[in-house]
């Protein structure tokens, strides 16, 4: 102890105490057996004490035994090695509660003849540091993602709960626009209570509609502090205390080209405001939820122009074919049989001729309406091509005889549709209305998955609808003579 306090005599004490004063590191200097000769301020807020109240004691006087072994365990480290050694701790200061993470730099020190007397012990604040280092873990686990095919939803939620696990005090929230962009709806919010997100969804958008409705109107970040004082929260102040929300801090999701796609929200049970990282958080976090949205909804995109009729939005031959081959898989599993139906439009060049192809395209999008419509959900109606249609039904019955005449009744369903006058409107004047009248040919074939390939079933329907257009139009031929 003497040797020590001999050494520090050498320095001036008054500039010392100055310097460690100004450092916003916690630094102390302990002797070899654990006991503490100075220390600073900021070390002063760790234990909550005076520093004239910290000299001459040790850890195990100030925090937990399990704490405090473990700083005894680490200085013991340093001595041994001789050199720095360091180590991370998550320690509370005892004069207001809150947390740090501690990056602790522990040095020996040697008196002039390289004899050890004590301890040196810097500690940094690396909370925010560690944080930026998880959020950037986190950041590029969400970018994994959505190299696969993973679904939306679950990528909204790994970002959700993410940034929840980053900080166990934020509750997380992510709400997107309905197509019109009034509304907001799909909200992805495990965290929050059930009868809150009802409520929530479908609200409408507006200036103080919430932190969300206010931030996807004004595409603007929205930070509310004290939900129960904010005029924004009055219409839903006994929502969110019902739900234990105090706070609300929302940040729109804006696509690449600004457009606002929905809402990414923290919340916190007790008034809270943002500090500058929390603001970085909440700012990437919406930037990785526009990333996977735009990215999805390309994706949409462009298997919407890959599969689907850009005109009539029904499936287009390649999804027709993989439909039948899905159909055909499942009629070798349960031996029923399916049919397959084309269509073709009597007397529809007529239109085009007289009033143009763009009259001739709403009577095209009409009869795909009225096909669906007569078929069931699990069915396919697709668009061939022109003015030719394909409607797809699978899982009729075991019985060949019971199906060809469900299958009757299908085509006879949809002749009857197709038959009826279309009334379409025309821009030569106001309100005025083109009325034309166009039926139908339609061939059938009922098949099972036995000995026959895709090519074949399309080939035999096709050819019944030839015979049906042979016969006049307006008629339903089956193929192998099943006359209707």
């Amino acid at each position: 102890m003497n040797k020590l306090i001999s050494t520090l005599s050498q320095v001036d004490d008054d500039r010392l105490r100055t310097i460690l004063q100004a450092i916003p590191d916690l630094i102390w200097l302990k002797d070899m057996n654990g006991v503490y000769l100075t220390c600073n301020h900021r070390f002063e807020q760790f234990f909550g004490a005076l520093e004239k109240d910290i000299i001459g004691h040790t850890d195990y006087d100030f925090v937990s035994k399990e704490l405090a072994d473990s700083f005894r365990e680490n200085d013991r480290i340093a001595m041994m090695k001789g050199g720095p050694s360091k180590n991370e701790e998550w320690v509370t200061f005892a004069d207001d509660g809150h947390q740090e993470l501690l990056e602790a730099t522990k040095t020996p020190l040697l008196d002039k003849e390289g004899q050890l007397i004590g301890v040196l012990g810097i500690s940094r604040d690396i909370t925010q540091r560690k944080k930026s280092e998880m959020f950037e873990k986190f950041r590029s686990s969400t970018l994994e993602l959505l190299t696969g095919d993973t679904p939306l939803t679950v990528i909204l939620e790994f970002i959700v709960q993410g940034v929840e696990q980053l900080n166990s005090a934020m509750n997380c929230s992510i709400l997107l626009l309905d197509e019109e962009g009034k509304h907001l709806g799909h909200g992805i919010a495990p965290s929050l209570p059930a009868f809150y997100n009802a409520a929530i969804d479908g609200v409408a958008i507006g200036m103080g509609v919430g932190s969300c409705g206010t931030a996807a109107y004004t595409g603007e970040r929205v930070i509310v502090e004290d939900i129960a004082t904010h005029p924004y929260w009055a219409p839903y102040k006994t929502l969110a205390a019902k739900a234990g929300l105090g706070a609300c801090w929302s940040e729109p999701i804006r696509s690449s080209f600004n457009q606002v796609l929905g809402t990414f929200a923290i919340y916190h049970k007790d008034k809270n405001y943002p500090s500058e990282a929390d603001i970085y958080v909440i700012e990437q976090s919406a930037h990785l939820a526009s990333i996977a949205i735009e990215r999805k909804l390309l994706e949409e995109k462009v298997r919407q122009l890959a599969f689907y009729d850009t005109l009539t939005n029904l499936p287009n031959r390649r999804l027709l074919k993989e439909r039948l081959n899905q159909a055909m898989s499942v009629s070798k599993r349960t031996h029923c049989y399916c049919a397959l139906m084309f269509i073709d439009l009597d007397n529809f060049k007529p239109i085009n001729d007289m009033h143009g192809h763009g009259i001739g395209d709403l009577l095209l999008i009409d009869a795909a309406k009225r096909l669906k419509s007569c078929v069931r959900e699990m069915d396919t109606v697709a668009r061939f091509g022109g003015d030719e249609f394909v409607v797809l039904l699978s899982e009729l019955d075991v019985d060949q005889a019971i199906s060809t005449s469900q299958a009757q009744r299908v085509a006879q369903k949809i002749r009857a549709a197709l038959s009826v006058p279309y009334v379409l409107p025309t821009d030569i004047l106001p309100a005025a209305t083109i009325e034309h009248r166009c039926t139908a040919s339609i061939g059938v074939t009922v098949f099972l998955n036995q000995g026959i390939n895709q090519d074949d079933i399309l080939k035999q329907a096709d050819a019944a609808m030839y015979e049906a257009k042979e016969a006049g139009g307006n008629s339903i031929r089956f193929h192998d003579n099943l006359k209707n």
